[in-house]
């Protein structure tokens, strides 16, 4: 390495994943970096191209850093592949994307003598392809995963479910209800309905099981791991993480410790939302009471069954709140009855996309419905906003009993699926004045604080970066 090489700023490649939630905060974690004098270039798929460009003008966002670069390659599927299933699109990537990918870092691609050569990858975990690549051309990865730390505890310990004696046996042949105890640290949060069937098989050929594994067993290659959360919020947890992966760096919640790095450099947060349906619902919000709103929003609708948007929408109609939902469009004509109709005009604001950090933030919200997805739930968390849970995925489950049960600032549906279940859920939630509401608050103080200067937030992030430079210069 020569003498102008060290003296340039470390190069960083940052490579979210093909998913809808993790792109937005990779962003977020790129101007991040940014701000703090490294040179990024962020790679882009054509499907995560479109996602940014949905979400936000990303040309303004980009216009206050010379050193941010994007850079776009092929995923190696054709233009009209539906890209919907995330498993199976992470295996494509391992066969397909790959190959594209080497070819753009040795054959030096993204280098330019502003940047020079790339010095660290930044990537989702879960894209195990990246590991390889970056072993071959001797350029350390530092994994940016979109699950909370409970989660990756819990998939880290996977085999102890299956593997670990007579109570997880139990478990397995029907009796979901016990308290799965082989996992420290958890005791009592967790029981066997909380898994999902592919962890509650012990088929260890099944391909779901089987990849996931991998993936897991695929983190401990990475120099180290960066996590949407604060250790106020996740300190038990992270301390269990760190005894299978050394390396932890919480620097969350991260969309807020951007604004307030913004703010020390006297840079005015740009959020640039291009939803016209985002500014229509806060249009609707300015003429809503303070905290009369419930904010719905069921991230992967995809997944979400007819019967279960059907019991939603009449618990959402029956429990007399105003709300705020988002959701796709569809026939719905004869499908749902005149009275649910009238009630949601009467009461309801309903759009095909919204942004969750602008509409947590304002005034009228006094309550958010998700489906449990990590990064709502720290977002939810910074605005002090009480939140009701109905998962219906893997790592959702286990974030809404950490709501529930743990942090105590919010109820979860569990596998309560049924009208009247959601409507006293909702008057619980937008009635409350006790420990939701208290314990809500505390976590927001919590959260602004750990990114403020002093913080744990704002310690891990220029641990970091101090690191990043430290490979940079190859001490």
């Amino acid at each position: 390495m020569n003498d102008l090489t060290i003296s340039m700023p470390p190069h960083i490649i940052i490579f979210p994943s093909p998913i809808e939630w993790p792109v937005t905060t990779m962003f977020d974690l790129a101007e991040l970096l940014c701000i703090s004098g490294l040179h990024v270039t962020f790679l882009l798929t054509p499907y995560t191209d479109d996602l940014l460009l949905h979400h936000f003008h990303v040309e303004s966002r980009l216009n206050p850093y010379p050193n941010f670069h994007l850079y776009t390659i092929s995923d190696g599927l054709p233009s009209d592949h539906p890209r919907s299933d995330s498993m199976e699109l992470l295996e494509y990537m391992e066969a397909l994307t790959k190959p594209i990918f080497r070819d753009v870092l040795t054959l030096e691609r993204l280098s330019s003598d502003e940047r020079g050569l790339v010095n660290c990858i930044i990537s989702d975990g879960f894209m195990t392809f990246v590991y390889d690549v970056a072993k071959e051309i001797q350029v350390p990865v530092i994994s940016a995963l979109s699950l909370s730390p409970c989660s990756i505890w819990i998939l880290s310990n996977l085999p102890n479910l299956t593997d670990a004696g007579e109570d997880s046996n139990s478990m397995i042949e029907g009796n979901t209800n016990l308290i799965i105890k082989h996992i420290p640290g958890i005791d009592g949060i967790l029981t066997g309905d909380d898994l999902a069937s592919m962890c509650q098989s012990r088929d260890l050929t099944d391909p779901s099981k089987k990849h996931l594994r991998k993936q897991m067993k695929e983190l401990s290659r990475a120099h180290g791991l960066i996590l949407n959360t604060f250790k106020a919020l996740d300190g038990p947890i992270l301390s269990r993480i760190s005894s299978m992966y050394p390396n932890l760096y919480p620097i969350g919640p991260i969309h807020t410790h951007l604004w307030v790095r913004q703010e020390a450099q006297r840079m005015t947060p740009l959020l640039n939302y291009s939803i016209e349906e985002n500014n229509n619902c806060i249009i609707w919000l300015e003429s809503q009471q303070p905290k009369s709103v419930l904010y719905v929003n069921i991230e992967n609708q995809a997944k979400l069954k007819w019967v279960q948007t059907r019991e939603l929408w009449h618990g959402l109609v029956n429990s007399g709140t105003r709300f705020l939902w988002v959701r796709q469009p569809e026939a719905i004509e004869g499908r749902v009855p005149p009275k649910i109709l009238k009630g949601t005009k009467e009461r309801g604001c309903v759009v095909g996309s919204a942004s969750n950090v602008q509409v947590l933030a304002h005034k009228a919200i006094g309550g958010f419905l998700t489906c449990g997805q990590w990064d709502s739930i720290i977002q939810g968390v910074v605005e002090g906003v009480p939140t009701i849970c109905c998962p219906s995925s893997l790592d959702q489950e286990f974030n809404s009993r950490f709501v529930s049960k743990v942090w105590k600032i919010g109820l979860d549906v569990e596998w309560r699926w049924e009208k009247n279940a959601i409507e006293k859920m909702i008057r619980d939630v937008m009635g409350s004045k006790g420990e939701l509401i208290e314990n809500a608050s505390k976590l927001k103080i919590l959260a602004r604080k750990s990114v403020r200067k002093g913080g744990s937030s704002y310690a891990m992030l220029d641990h970091l970066i101090g690191d990043i430079r430290f490979m940079h210069n190859g001490l």
